[in-house]
């Protein structure tokens, strides 16, 4: 590895530095500074004291920014990493002794005295002259034992965040992945072109075909609509308010033709609605339901939508034929499928509601915005 690779780190990791953590550092520094700092009470005789509480102020703040520009570069290495922790402890100790090599060459120039210089002066007492090599490890042992309680409470504040950061990932990933897994679902039924359906509706065609039956032509027309509207479907992801009627008509025109009866579709919303998104396969599940029992096929559908409080969609789903009591199952299922529909978070799932009496069965779908 080149020299400018790790001078290259270092500089990067400088210029990435964040406010929060040069918030964070400076505060410690104000922190170790008041510490001590009530001591200058027994001082302020001394008329030389605010320069020994600048002093005792800005001792821990040059120090903690020492800290800070050693630690920085530990700090951006891999947080995976087995070494990270030596690598911390390393940087901090290689700040504690640059910090003290700073404040002994730059002090003597501010010539700022300390509170305890004052306080020998006060008690008429000799100046203290340790030792030099002893009294420099001395104060980086201090500098790096307090540094390394604030590096470490640091880090595991950015563990536990990191931590907090990698569960939500994976909780939206769960959550994407299964909404995917519902629309890779719903994709394949939007088409709703069963294979058993199709086949009797083709069975029925070449019957009417076979016994010249005025209305063959008509019922290959109304399947032909019907797959043109269902088959690119499979392709799309979305749909509107307009698509999925279209795709309902198609599929009660053909239901309804294979009996020799009649069931229209009538609508009613706004223009611009229209194009409002919807969840794909909501409506042709409940006309599903309605239609199992061939003796007793409806002769009327009705489709309405309106714009409900706080933006979501009222959607009216009715039809002329009752006696739907004993399909609470079906729609107990349909109900837990748009729960789990793709929605905002704080969104209220979409709720399904029934009414069948003996002359008429209207479903109620309330869609948040």
């Amino acid at each position: 590895m080149s020299v400018r690779e790790p001078a290259a780190h270092v500089w990067h990791s400088w210029r990435s530095l964040r406010r929060e953590e040069l918030s964070w550092f400076l505060l410690i520094g104000v922190f170790y500074g008041l510490i001590d700092a009530s001591s200058i009470f027994y001082v302020m005789e001394d008329a030389r004291w605010p320069s020994a509480l600048a002093n005792q102020m800005l001792t821990p703040l040059l120090v903690a920014l020492i800290i800070l520009l050693t630690w920085l570069p530990a700090s951006r290495s891999a947080p995976e990493s087995r070494w990270r922790i030596a690598r911390l402890g390393a940087a901090v100790l290689i700040g504690a002794v640059l910090a003290k090599l700073l404040y002994d060459q730059l002090m003597p120039l501010l010539q700022l005295p300390s509170i305890a210089e004052l306080a020998r002066a006060r008690k008429c007492d000799a100046p203290c002259q340790p030792i030099g090599w002893l009294n420099f490890i001395g104060e980086c042992l201090s500098i790096c034992v307090t540094a390394s309680l604030s590096v470490a409470w640091y880090e595991m504040a950015m563990r536990r965040r990191r931590t907090r950061a990698k569960v939500e990932a994976l909780l939206r990933e769960q959550s994407a992945m299964q909404r995917d897994a519902v629309a890779a679902r719903l994709a394949a039924l939007q088409a709703q072109v069963e294979p058993q359906f199709l086949f009797d509706t083709l069975v029925d065609i070449e019957r009417a075909y076979d016994r010249a039956d005025r209305e063959a032509p008509e019922q290959m027309e109304r399947l032909i609509r019907h797959l043109r509207v269902a088959l690119p479907r499979l392709r799309e992801r979305g749909v509107t308010l307009a698509s999925e009627a279209a795709l309902l008509d198609s599929y009660l025109a053909v239901v309804a033709g294979r009996h020799r009866r009649l069931l229209s579709l009538s609508t009613d919303w706004s223009a611009w609605l229209a194009t409002r998104p919807l969840p794909p396969m909501l409506l042709l599940p409940l006309a599903q339901l309605m239609l199992r029992d061939t003796t007793r096929l409806p002769s009327q559908a009705r489709l309405s939508a309106q714009e409900s409080p706080g933006g979501g969609l009222r959607l009216k789903l009715s039809f002329d034929r009752g006696g739907l009591g004993g399909e609470e199952a079906s729609l107990h299922a349909l109900g837990e499928r748009l729960e789990r529909l793709e929605r905002a978070p704080g969104t209220p799932p979409p709720r399904l509601q029934c009414r069948s009496n003996a002359e008429d069965t209207e479903f109620t779908l309330e869609l948040p915005a």
